[in-house]
């Protein structure tokens, strides 16, 4: 799924614009994740890279994987990132929430930064998030407040994306708002069920 305005000139001008204002969300949602420095967690939407350049050092024994639909922020995200890129602790694929390109229960936890919005087939992405992630993992995502108002209310999204996680079985599911350099954030978290365990990362 490619989405327009992330491609191209104007992905470029979005890319240089998000690497400014979102730096401070990124760095609340891997705060809210808290993974550990042997993590793998996976960044969902990664845009121009700041959030796997940050996930980067806190995880110095951890895998960084992330994947992003549009070929112009894998490419910014490749050049922001390129000494972990080629040290194999960062993985980056050109890819959309609703096919993972990972093999089942390989993430300790998952963050997605301003992309949850445009995950469509949204069930299709949630099951996907499931299937990738370890049982006890967390997910984590933040959403401006505008950018769901533009799919649904707000209180109607969060509802409808709390249901879908509660059915593929995640537990401890919890929202709130946030203020952010960039706007109001809605902060969104869930627990896979089951007990977490330690494994090696897999590329």
């Amino acid at each position: 799924m490619t989405i327009s305005g992330f491609d191209g000139f104007v992905g470029r001008i979005s890319g240089s614009v998000m690497a400014r204002l979102n730096r401070d969300m990124e760095r609340g949602a891997i705060a809210e994740l808290n993974p550990s420095p042997n993590d793998s967690v996976l960044a969902i939407g990664f845009g121009p890279g700041i959030g796997i350049e940050l996930l980067a050092e806190v995880l110095p024994n951890g895998l960084v994987a992330g994947i992003d639909p549009s070929a112009t922020m894998n490419e910014l995200a490749r050049r922001r990132n390129r000494w972990g890129i080629d040290s194999g602790r960062i993985v980056l694929r050109n890819a959309s929430a609703e096919v993972i390109p990972w093999p089942d229960d390989i993430f300790d936890g998952i963050i997605a930064t301003n992309s949850a919005q445009f995950w469509e087939p949204l069930d299709a992405a949630i099951e996907e998030v499931a299937r990738v992630i370890r049982p006890g993992g967390s997910l984590v995502t933040i959403t401006h407040a505008w950018a769901i108002e533009k799919v649904s209310p707000v209180p109607e999204w969060i509802e409808t994306v709390s249901s879908l996680l509660a059915e593929r079985e995640f537990s401890a599911i919890s929202s709130r708002m946030r203020a952010f350099r960039s706007g109001r954030g809605l902060m969104l978290r869930a627990t896979a069920l089951g007990e977490r365990t330690s494994g090696d990362a897999l590329i």
